[in-house]
């Protein structure tokens, strides 16, 4: 556990910042889910990407969902993230009807379960498959530090994507601007997104 200079643990700092964030984010409705989809879908890396790997919304988080509507009818390689680390499952016409419920109250698809060396082969082409990630979290600042819930599933993910040696995906934070704070305790196995679009 790494001990801080005023003798606490970032642990406990960290769990102190999730607790009250989430007081105050599940007080406030959250970004329109419209204007979510129009930003993202207005960014270069947004239109140079092969493949969206997406997330299904808990209730606190960004409503990402016509955004995905919008990554399938532009053609893109929608998929999201599953229990497992490394696998996903894609996204295409018709998904709401194919979400389902896990033990954790979140959602998924019930589509057919991709490993991380599939992604690769589904692409057309030579070189790196390029792609974005949108990330959720509890906090971020602008330069990237992010603040998840503690189970460590994004910094692995991101991790094991950043090592595939195939895949060049940029991270991409998407959280309202109360979530957007100058300063976040960070531990050596936390993965910093490269852009954050707070709303």
């Amino acid at each position: 556990m790494l001990i801080t200079a005023r003798g606490t643990t970032v642990d406990n700092d960290k769990q102190a910042l999730r607790k009250k964030l989430l007081a105050e984010i599940t007080r406030s409705p959250g970004p329109d889910p419209g204007l979510i989809a129009e930003r993202v879908c207005s960014l270069e890396e947004y239109k140079d990407s092969e493949v969206v790997l997406a997330f299904i919304p808990l209730k606190s988080e960004p409503d990402i969902t016509m955004f995905i509507d919008r990554a399938v009818a532009d053609g893109k390689d929608v998929i999201v993230p599953d229990v497992e680390i490394g696998t996903f499952r894609p996204v295409g016409d018709g998904w709401r009807d194919h979400l389902v419920m896990l033990p954790n109250c979140t959602q998924t698809t019930d589509s057919p379960l991709l490993k991380i060396n599939d992604l690769k082969s589904r692409m057309s082409g030579v070189g790196k498959t390029k792609g974005i990630i949108l990330v959720p979290g509890l906090a971020f600042t602008e330069f990237g530090t992010r603040l998840g819930r503690g189970a460590g599933y994004y910094d692995r993910l991101l991790d094991l994507i950043s090592n595939s040696g195939s895949l060049d995906f940029i991270p991409i934070g998407i959280c309202r601007q109360s979530q957007l704070l100058e300063d976040i305790p960070q531990q050596p196995h936390d993965r910093k997104v490269r852009m954050v679009i707070a709303f």
